[in-house]
């Protein structure tokens, strides 16, 4: 939907084709205020996902606030090709990580889709891990949460995956400034990511072969024209089939590769 179309179907609490089927209907005086109240937000750069306290990703609906980053569709390439790359190995029950969670909906969607997996998330910010939580709440998605700054909360747990998955923060400090008026809605935390935007893809690189079984996969969402640093990072630690997957506008969006048998 447009986003004249989610703010009347919300507003009016309906969905999209009780828009158009029922176009007689009249706004109460109380509509109109708060119709008001969300254009003057939205024509200050509030992102309208916040000013609902809501989007929808991979069909499904979260809870989203400035605790979390916003879901975007190119995320929900990094979910489906990573569904994929289980799917043809074949494997039916995974147990699967998801670094730096945020709003959840990679964990969640996940979970959704392959109902047999084992799913851990974690996020160093506690504030979004009670988001997360809400969202696989609502969503009646189980997943097993974890506080932890990158790897930190595993280190002293004997504990493997078949997949780590992450959509780290990745945009550089000296950009942060020339960035669209709505992401600075979004937290700092969840956006920053050193001189060039590649500091958690180095860190998350180094340590997750200790946390993949034989085999396992780590797949990143990446920022544009990071992809060749990227597959450079997991060549050097010695992952091997790797791959980038293009987005709807053919930029790199998606790093992947595997654990060496």
């Amino acid at each position: 939907m447009n986003e004249a179309e989610l703010v009347l179907s919300h507003v009016l609490n309906c969905d999209k084709l009780s828009l158009y089927l029922n176009k007689d209907i009249n706004l109460t005086k109380g509509n109109s205020v708060l119709i008001s109240e969300i254009l003057k937000r939205r024509i200050s750069g509030e992102p309208l996902q916040y000013i609902l306290g809501k989007t929808e990703f991979m069909g499904l609906e979260f809870k989203v606030d400035k605790r979390a980053l916003i879901p975007r569709p190119e995320t929900e390439i990094l979910v489906e090709t990573a569904i994929n790359e289980l799917r043809t190995a074949g494997i039916s029950c995974p147990k699967i990580f998801d670094l730096g969670t945020g709003s959840g909906c990679i964990a969640i969607s996940i979970a959704k889709l392959l109902p047999g997996a084992i799913i851990w998330a974690a996020d160093i910010s506690k504030e979004a891990l009670q988001l997360a939580a809400a969202n696989a709440e609502s969503n009646k998605a189980e997943i097993k949460f974890l506080r932890s700054d990158i790897f930190s909360a595993l280190e002293l747990k004997n504990e493997q995956f078949d997949l780590i998955i992450s959509n780290p923060p990745y945009v550089a400090v000296s950009e942060l400034s020339s960035l669209a008026k709505e992401i600075s809605f979004e937290p700092r935390c969840a956006l920053a990511a050193g001189i060039e935007g590649l500091d958690f893809y180095a860190l998350i690189s180094a340590q997750a072969q200790v946390y993949l079984k034989i085999g396992g996969i780590l797949a990143f969402e990446v920022g544009v024209n990071q992809s060749q640093q990227v597959c450079a990072m997991l060549f050097k630690e010695n992952f091997s089939d790797i791959k980038t997957i293009k987005d709807y506008n053919n930029i790199n969006r998606v790093v992947m590769g595997r654990k060496n048998l």
